[in-house]
């Protein structure tokens, strides 16, 4: 019906995102402008996919319909997550590998309700899918690969995380969120030859995998779309068109040029050529009321699993459904691979997590969590609430187990547990230069080579500084490696240094300062025209009450305010001399009367173009005002302090009505000496009578009087 649409530019689809009750929905490709640049480095990929399209279509005439060999394709589902709901379960890809089948084996059970200008022409496509069961180093699977990174919210090229063999497996990317709003892409592949293999696959969003879950019924043939461009197939509009603009063609002789449809409420009767029905009911139109391929589009498709192209014919040979497993009779049973996750990282003293097992690869029949430090220390609830007393790093490990086999998760230092006290009562400045830095907590999720750390002499005037290393030199990185692709995979990671506990429930006018150096590898802080911003680094600052538990986003630093040294010129940056430094930052801060261990967070987020970022100099400033009289009669002396480990601890104070309970624990939290003087009304020296000499460390020593108490830090040289 057509002539050979000859100026294909876009080998690429993109499906935006909409509300399912919308009656109307308007798309467009969004990713047009990267596959320019694609274009533009390498013209002949352009030329590849019309000679595909034409030896298609000769093919097509050469074998007529007697191509019926059922075609078999080994799949792999990467879910990319950050442990929500797009994490999504086996059941759901098991729902979307159904849909695939009978899409592509014309067994859809809508079929029915396609128009009899095209019910001739549809096509049983002759192809299958089958979830691998064997990895590419020959170890169990069951296809579905769970990821925990950052780059669920970028979807894009470098979000293919541990791409399986292109010519052994068909890669599915399930992601979050893409760039632009769009809901998935996948390239033809004339598109991902010799070095663009690592771009071969589909991104797709989670709630356009499935019917159930995250999916639905509407979004559940976007997976049938994108197969569509992985072998070859154009939008039936043309590529260098959106739908509903003008009318186009693909290439491909028994779809009609059409206008492309965004909805199914359209009358698709004749609208480009007289007498001709547009086909909106097609698997690669946006109407969302598809049904159906057509016979020259199985040909198409076919053409592209019977030739070498991207090793898309590896992809069906026997041999290989060997290799991936997809030749098994009886279902396989891998043992399950241990993962969890919890409610919070960083709590009080006191406070419950909630921990979730979120293991994978296979069903798990039994299991056993030990949580160090926690109440229960064992448990082997799917998801138990374990309660955390002392202060410190705590390890968590799981053990999981079903028919198969048994395999175990040790996480080190996973969960952070803050004293009940304050390290710091009123107004304090941490100028870094002490044993106290470790004080800090340092907030490193991905547990990547990025995060904050002490260092020396880069802080404001050669002092010590925290140090967000950022920048890795990656020169001698082998191709297509991780490191290879170090800065690629580095926009959205966050990495953030936490502030010791500070009692601010008696301080006004409280104001948060602290300097900061930064530069920077992009070179556009603000969007104009085609040059998009790549200076897309933020500075997140947090307050919580609660030790992290629950945190309060105060104030952002991007952009060009982000600056202090500007362009780093693909080099390690580190502050030459104090100009460099921002030292102005304040951020006003109202406390209240339960401001009793508040910290603050900075939280640094990367683009793909970030360097190091420098902190010093931490101050909460303020005026401290009256402490309760209870405690402030007392008059309390601890002495000597600090002390050596040869020395005692003594403590003088004026007694009132009440005993006095005194507690001293290390930094772990854990009770060294406890006892209760029971003198009232009188002047009161006591040595603390220590069972075992005190190591060099710091310690805290809690007096309660009555209702009230206060905290001394005690440090032993």
């Amino acid at each position: 019906m057509n002539k050979l649409f000859t100026n294909l530019l876009l080998p690429i689809s993109a499906l935006f995102i909409f509300n399912a009750t919308a009656q109307e929905v308007n798309y467009k490709c969004g990713l047009t402008h990267e596959l320019e640049k694609l274009y533009k480095e390498d013209p002949s990929l352009e030329k590849d996919q019309q000679e595909f399209l034409l030896n298609a279509k000769k093919r097509n005439f050469q074998k007529g319909e007697k191509s019926t060999t059922v075609y078999t394709i080994p799949v792999v589902f990467h879910i990319i997550h950050e442990y929500g709901s797009e994490n999504i379960s086996d059941a759901q890809v098991m729902t979307q590998m159904d849909i695939l089948n009978a899409d592509y084996r014309l067994l859809n059970s809508d079929k029915n309700l396609i128009v009899s200008a095209f019910d001739t022409v549809a096509a049983d496509i002759f192809l299958e899918f089958k979830l691998a069961t064997k990895d590419p180093y020959g170890n169990c699977t069951n296809g579905i690969d769970h990821i925990y990174s950052h780059e669920t919210n970028k979807g894009d090229d470098f979000s293919k995380l541990n791409q399986w063999h292109r010519s052994q497996y068909l890669n599915v990317w399930v992601v979050r969120s893409m760039r632009q709003g769009v809901a998935g892409y996948a390239f033809y592949p004339s598109a991902t030859t010799g070095a663009g293999f690592f771009r071969d696959g589909i991104n797709i969003i989670n709630s356009h995998i499935g019917n159930i879950g995250t999916g639905s019924d509407y979004n559940s043939r976007s997976l049938t779309h994108e197969i569509g461009h992985y072998l070859g197939l154009p939008h039936p509009w043309g590529n260098t068109n959106d739908p509903g603009v003008q009318c186009g063609d693909d290439g491909i002789d028994d779809t009609p040029t059409t206008m492309g449809f965004s909805s199914c409420n359209m009358n698709n009767t004749a609208v480009c050529t007289p007498g001709i029905e547009e086909n909106i009911q097609n698997y690669m139109e946006y109407s969302f009321c598809s049904y159906m391929f057509t016979r020259d589009q199985r040909g198409a498709m076919r053409t592209s699993l019977e030739t070498p192209i991207a090793g898309r014919n590896n992809l069906v040979a026997a041999a290989n459904h060997t290799a991936t497993g997809i030749d098994v009779t009886s279902p396989v049973v891998c043992t399950p691979q241990p993962d969890f996750y919890a409610s919070d990282r960083f709590v009080c003293a006191g406070s419950s997590v909630q921990f979730f097992d979120a293991s994978w690869r296979a069903s798990v029949t039994s299991r056993t969590w030990t949580f160090e430090g926690g109440t229960p220390a064992t448990s082997t609830s799917a998801n138990p609430s374990v309660t955390y007393d002392t202060q410190g790093y705590k390890k968590v490990t799981l053990t999981v187990t079903n028919a198969t086999g048994t395999e175990e998760l040790v996480q080190d230092q996973y969960i952070y547990v803050s004293e009940n006290w304050a390290d710091y009562v009123g107004p304090k400045t941490l100028d870094l230069e002490d044993d106290k830095n470790n004080w800090f907590a340092i907030e490193n999720l991905e547990d990547n080579f990025a995060s904050f750390q002490t260092s020396e002499g880069t802080g404001y005037g050669k002092s010590k500084s925290f140090k967000l290393n950022n920048y890795k030199d990656v020169s001698n990185a082998l191709p297509y490696t991780d490191d290879f692709y170090y800065y690629s995979r580095m926009g959205g990671r966050v990495d953030a240094l936490i502030t010791p506990s500070f009692d601010l429930s008696h301080t006004t006018q409280v104001k948060l300062k602290f300097k900061y150096a930064y530069a920077t590898n992009g070179t556009i802080v603000t969007s104009s025209g085609p040059d998009e911003a790549d200076v897309t680094e933020v500075v997140n600052i947090y307050v919580s009450k609660n030790c992290g538990d629950i945190w309060s986003l105060r104030k952002t630093i991007s952009g060009g305010e982000l600056l202090t040294a500007g362009f780093a010129g693909g080099s390690e940056f580190t502050p030459a001399n104090d100009s460099q430094w921002e030292t102005g930052f304040t951020l006003s801060y109202s406390p209240t009367s339960t401001d009793t261990k508040t910290r603050f967070k900075i939280e640094f987020v990367a683009s793909d173009y970030s360097n190091n970022f420098y902190v010093d100099d931490i101050q909460v400033e303020g005026v401290l005002g009256i402490i309760p009289n209870e405690i402030n009669d007392l008059e309390l002396s601890v002495y000597p302090n600090p002390l050596n480990s040869s020395e005692q601890i003594n403590i003088s104070y004026k007694a009132n009505n009440n005993p006095v309970e005194l507690t001293l624990r290390n930094t772990q939290g854990q009770v060294v000496y406890t006892n209760t003087i029971t003198t009232t009304n009188a002047q009161v020296n006591e040595t603390l009578e220590l069972e075992t000499k005190l190591s060099s460390s710091c310690y805290f020593l809690e007096v309660k009087n009555g209702e009230y108490k206060t905290i001394k830090k005690v440090v032993v040289l």
